[in-house]
């Protein structure tokens, strides 16, 4: 056995050093040797324990292995993982023996890295469910990288229970797996309300996702793709798939080919897939579709039409642009279109309260609602597609081009030529010559023309001719151009720099032009390249041949290589740079011994910092890094060239230079020091890195940061001298005391492990026994979160412990109870990440711990804690009615500590804690502090009183709180009326408060509304104040109608979906019959015409009183009009007419046309119907 241990690895690189280890472990296997001996022999280094591995990973020795997966340091556990028979074994890899047994004695990063592990190599379908089962309930997202590898019958059952918990990568993989779950998953679509609002929100990404489908099975992604593509958002297939269809499933093509083509597929790939009379017929029909008159213009079909022959094209243009000869139109698509699923309002609704901000002391009125209840959402959201669909402003050559758009070369070029000779402007003339050019199409006889009609206007300004001459260009690849052409061209390029002379204006094309013909028949005259080199390009932007492209890389490559040699190192690096790029763009491929990377060489032997572009350009493009990969080390000073270096030679390292890439490190260089220590770590290099290492730390220089940063790889380097270093930087006392408490934090980076529970936490040092116990068992965290939380420097490791996992709830409460013994403001600040990261899942027995410490605890000095504590969005609802109650309490009294904030939430949670805030709306109406506002959120307390069971109950909360509440109104009017304003405002907003009306256990909402009603009649009176009382009036009758629907239709009102739908129009036919009551009566008691102040009032009032929710207020607004014509009240229906004139924008086009045609076929209200809504 002393032949193979302890392992001595020879080689001077670190695949060498894998070489020489993987054969001694062939050798010891062929050998035939005892691993139990081998076992038992001593390690001296990690070499030995790495050999006992891979000896046992040959030799199938489970034992040892299973025993290295449960180690402390993560190299052997990495080495064992690579046994990747074990999979094979069913008594070990099964779920249940695995959490049971083998992970709890295991390190978490070790569970973390088998997991994967398990993930990469588990493909057996009966475990891979075994394992899909077991987890499916409390970890899903690591369940779920199972479920593709389970036969297709499971996955089609599981797949219905599971929709609402796919990604849109899970769901593509499963539909990889099983093209059924993306038919599964879009039939449920539109009648899940969890599943249809989470697809509207990444529809594009759910849609891409099952793309996958289309060659599994086409029929499945195409009757998708026909009833939920969002025409006006998705993309077009990409041209593969285009192919795919129109190969094997042409007929779903022609069935529906307008959709498809308009919207669905690649329109270039289209017309290359089909015929020229098939091409022909698109074009034909997509004319003939009215409905498709704003996508369809030449642009879209060009593609189609350019495979026509061109003398049959431009005839075919006139055709369908100019004549119109298509046949008969068609208005309406002949079948059902896509439209994305519908689905009610998720984030608000008619039916929600609003939610108020605290009014603020201001001249003016600052009352604005959170929900910012804008004009009619509708009316804003025509004027943004309004905004978007402005079409942009046509300049002259614009209308130019449209005029001679579907005309031919010939006729265009008769009619221009005679425009030339009477038009005075320059810029007109350069229109027609661009034109000219665009319709000449590239095609010789044509480019001629215009060129010998260009030689007569050879003395137009620089500019004109230069824009002409860079359309030349672009279009009609001039350099290959006749000689007499090319001269024709060259005379009217005068002065322009096309013969490498200063340029009047910028015609970089032409110059181009002429590099590309020099170029294709020779060398580059001198000056012309001198030019050329100024204002540099690749020349892969034109359409060049393949032999033109072989041609102009030679001779690029060939000019710039001459032009680096014997010039100044600045102007060789710029040639170089720009000779890769060449090469890059033409795919040459480039030797080791070339002359590019010789040159590169050189120059950076002359000037290392003006080479460093050219080698970093020569190193992303993979060329010769091995043969520079010394001179690379220049510029690569990260961890991956370190490593590089160890793998192919270890000589291009040099100490200094390492001891100052590991000093100015940002990021750990982990891997290459324990590569180093692991294969090298008696080599030359590694003994003089580390005697530079301890170096580079003098006492005088400990205090810089940058030599801080050297702790974490000398941790690593010194290996068993790890005690004894750090015993000698706290020998050295407070200069050192920096460096030592860094390098004791990286204990965990030494090999071999030290000992960390015999060091004990005052000599390890905090941010060690951190690392040390998050990395713990699972067998050990209790044993570590008691022990930690014994001590107050470690309490936030034992709180973040016993939190890592939904671990014992015992051991989570004990030791928030400890905190809270002796760190109570730790224990508040700890428990708010703990309620958010497990939200509905948290303990409530935290809560009644950490409950207490409000009132103990003082939050005046800590900003940041209070700040923190006011994030009540983190706090499960089944504890944030209390929570929020307790903590307004405790910050109320402190300056800018966001309590105005936590009132808000307070008001919105106020039937759940009805009783508890009592105490504190008596604590705002005591509050008589003149910096802070008086009454500054009246909509509590509104909304309290509005809580009111019955009668009796009424006339408490106005003793106990009502009547205070008004008096301090009164006062705070007879003070400062602007004051006063905002805050009568907001009441009267909070008296819509749906929470109550629905709820029928509060019968006394109108009490109490009839007593703010007959307050504000002491000092309003109603002749100027008509629309306030019209607006409480209005929520009277909103109360009514709503307890009037939920009593004759109980079922709609106890079905939480039928109740935003069925519900909201229940509730506005009923409220639209009472208004229209209402409105009789004052007709009766008034005059005719106070129908017309009514409307304002009451067209105000759905703006204002209701949540901004686009759907829902549109059918509740239309409802309310269906129920104003459903009374028989006559003339005074026109309320109706009047109502529908305000708010038509909101409501679909549909409804709007049914209560259109219903009012003009009313004789009462007829004629009011046509002057308001047809006028």
């Amino acid at each position: 056995m002393a032949l193979f241990l302890p392992i001595s690895l020879e080689g001077d690189n670190l695949g060498q050093r894998h070489q020489h280890l993987n054969s001694l472990v062939h050798e010891a296997k062929t050998h035939g040797v005892s691993f139990q001996e081998v076992e038992a022999l001593p390690e001296n280094t990690p070499v030995d324990r790495i050999f006992k591995i891979n000896l046992a990973r040959e030799l199938k020795c489970i034992d040892y292995i299973i025993k290295n997966l449960k180690d402390d340091d993560m190299l052997y556990v990495s080495r064992a993982l690579k046994a990747t028979w074990l999979i094979d074994h069913r008594d070990i890899i099964n779920p249940k023996y695995l959490e049971d047994v083998l992970f709890p004695e295991m390190i978490k990063p070790a569970v973390t890295k088998m997991k994967h592990w398990l993930y990469i190599n588990l493909r057996d379908p009966a475990m891979c469910e075994k394992f899909y089962q077991y987890y499916k309930e409390d970890t899903f997202e690591f369940a779920i990288k199972f479920l593709s590898r389970c036969s297709n019958e499971l996955i089609l059952e599981e797949a219905p229970k599971i929709l609402t918990k796919l990604t849109t990568h899970s769901l593509k993989v499963l539909c990889e797996k099983c093209p059924g779950v993306a038919k599964i998953y879009f039939d449920t679509l539109p009648t899940d309300d969890v599943l249809g609002p989470r697809y509207l929100e990444e529809n594009q990404s759910y849609y891409n996702s099952v793309k996958c489908v289309l060659k599994s099975d086409a029929d499945v992604f195409l009757d998708i793709t026909e009833k939920y593509f969002k025409m006006n958002s998705f993309s077009r297939l990409s041209p593969v798939a285009t192919d795919y269809i129109l190969r094997y499933h042409k007929t779903r093509f022609t069935n529906k080919l307008e959709l498809y083509v308009a919207y669905f597929l690649h329109i270039p790939t289209v017309a290359a897939r089909l015929s020229v009379e098939e091409c022909q017929e698109v074009v034909l029909k997509l004319a003939r579709a009215r409905y498709l008159e704003e996508r369809f213009d030449y642009k879209v079909v060009e593609p189609l039409i350019k495979r026509l022959s061109p003398d049959k094209r431009a005839a075919f243009k006139k055709r369908v642009f100019v004549d119109k000869d298509v046949g008969d139109c068609v208005d309406e698509w002949p079948y059902e279109i896509p439209a994305p699923p519908f689905f009610y309002d998720t984030d608000s609704h008619v039916f929600d309260d609003q939610d108020f901000e605290p009014v603020c002391n201001s001249d003016r009125n600052d009352e604005f609602l959170r929900s910012s209840a804008s004009p009619l959402v509708g009316c804003a959201y025509y004027a943004d597609r309004l905004v978007d669909c402005e079409k942009r402003m046509k300049t002259d050559l614009d209308r130019l081009f449209d005029e001679f758009r579907f005309i031919g070369f010939e006729r265009a070029l008769h009619e221009l030529r005679q425009r030339l000779g009477v038009t005075g402007s320059a810029d007109r003339r350069r229109d027609i010559f661009l034109v000219l050019v665009s319709k000449s199409g590239g095609r010789t006889d044509a480019v001629s023309a215009v060129l010998n009609l260009a030689a007569k206007h050879s003395n137009e300004p620089p500019h004109t001719r230069a824009s002409i001459l860079r359309s030349l260009v672009k279009r009609a690849n001039v350099w290959r151009l006749p000689a007499d052409d090319w001269e024709n061209l060259l005379d009217f390029g005068h002065g322009l720099g096309l013969d490498g002379t200063p340029s009047e204006a910028a015609c970089l094309e032409g110059l181009h032009s002429v590099v590309i013909r020099q170029l294709l028949t020779g060398e580059c005259e001198e000056a012309v390249r001198d030019a050329f080199f100024k204002e540099f390009s690749t020349l892969s932007e034109y359409s060049l041949k393949g032999d033109e492209r072989t041609h102009v890389a030679n001779g690029l490559q060939n000019m710039l290589a001459a032009a680096a040699i014997d010039v100044e190192p600045a102007v060789a690096a710029e040639r170089l740079s720009q000779l890769l790029d060449v090469l890059k763009l033409y795919r040459i491929r480039v030797e080791p011994t070339s002359p590019a990377v010789q040159a590169a060489v050189a120059l950076a032997l002359r000037d290392a910092d003006i080479a460093r572009p050219v080698l970093q350009k020569l190193y992303n493009a993979r060329i010769a890094r091995r043969e520079l990969l010394r001179l690379n080390m220049e510029f690569r000073k990260d961890e991956a060239a370190l490593v590089n270096a160890l793998r192919h030679d270890l000589s291009v390292l040099e100490r200094e230079q390492v001891v100052d890439i590991l000093a100015d490190r940002h990021t750990s260089f982990d891997s290459f020091t324990s590569k180093l220590v692991v294969y090298f770590q008696n080599h030359d290099f590694t003994v003089d890195l580390r005697t530079a290492l301890k170096e580079k730390t003098p006492l005088q220089q400990i205090e810089k940061v940058k030599n801080v940063k050297l702790a974490r790889p000398l941790a690593s380097l010194v290996y068993q001298d790890y005690e004894k270093e750090l015993r000698g930087f706290d020998a050295a006392g407070k200069e050192s005391a920096k460096f030592a408490a860094e390098l004791r934090a990286c204990a965990h980076r030494a090999r071999p492990a030290v000992n960390l529970i015999e060091w004990g936490s005052r000599k390890n040092g905090v941010k060690a026994v951190a690392t040390r116990a998050m990395r713990c068992r699972e067998v050990e965290k209790a044993a570590f979160s008691r022990a930690l939380a014994t001590e107050r420097r470690t309490l936030r490791v034992a709180l973040a412990l016993s939190m890592r996992d939904t671990g014992p709830r015992e051991l989570l409460l004990e030791t928030f109870m400890t905190a809270a013994e002796l760190s109570p403001g730790l224990a508040l600040h700890t428990a708010l990440p703990y309620f958010r990261r497990f939200g509905a899942n948290a303990d409530t027995g935290v809560w009644d711990i950490v409950k207490p410490l409000f009132s103990s605890v003082d939050l005046v000095p800590r900003t940041r804690l209070r700040r923190l504590l006011a994030k009540t969005d983190w706090i499960p609802s089944t504890i944030k009615p209390d929570y929020c109650a307790t903590l307004y309490v405790a910050i109320n009294e402190i300056a800018r500590s966001n309590a105005d904030d936590v009132l808000c939430d307070i008001s919105l949670l106020l039937p759940k804690i009805d009783e508890a805030v009592e105490n504190i709306l008596l604590q705002i109406l005591e509050n008589t502090d003149k910096d802070a506002p008086a009454i500054p959120y009246p909509s509590i307390f509104v909304r309290y009183l509005l809580l009111s069971r019955d009668e009796e109950d009424v006339e408490r909360r106005f003793a106990k709180i009502g009547n205070q509440f008004l008096e301090r109104l009164d006062q705070l009017q007879a003070e400062k009326e602007s004051y006063f304003d905002a805050r009568l405002d907001q009441v009267l907003e909070s008296l819509l408060y749906n929470s109550a009306f629905f709820d029928t256990k509060y019968s006394a909402c109108l009490l109490v509304i009839d007593r703010f009603l007959t307050w504000m009649q002491k000092f309003l009176p109603k002749e100027e104040h008509f629309k306030k009382y019209i607006k409480i009036r209005l929520i009277m009758l909103y109360f009514n109608a709503v307890r009037q629907s939920m009593k004759e239709m109980p079922e709609i009102f106890a079905d939480p979906k039928r109740r935003k739908s069925e519900g909201v129009e229940a509730v506005g036919f009923a409220f639209g019959r009472y208004i229209v009551q209402e409105v009789a009566e004052l007709v009766s008691t008034y005059f005719d015409s106070i129908i017309e102040l009514y409307t304002d009032a009451l067209v105000e009032n759905l703006r204002d009183s209701f949540m901004p929710s686009a759907f829902t207020k549109a059918l509740l607004s239309s409802t309310i009009i269906k129920g104003i014509l459903a009374e028989d009240v006559g003339i005074q229906r026109r309320l109706a007419v009047y109502v529908l004139s305000d708010v038509r924008f909101i409501i679909y086009q549909d409804t709007r046309r049914e209560l259109e045609k219903q009012m003009v076929e009313d004789n009462d209200i007829k004629i009011f119907a046509y002057v308001e809504l047809f006028s």
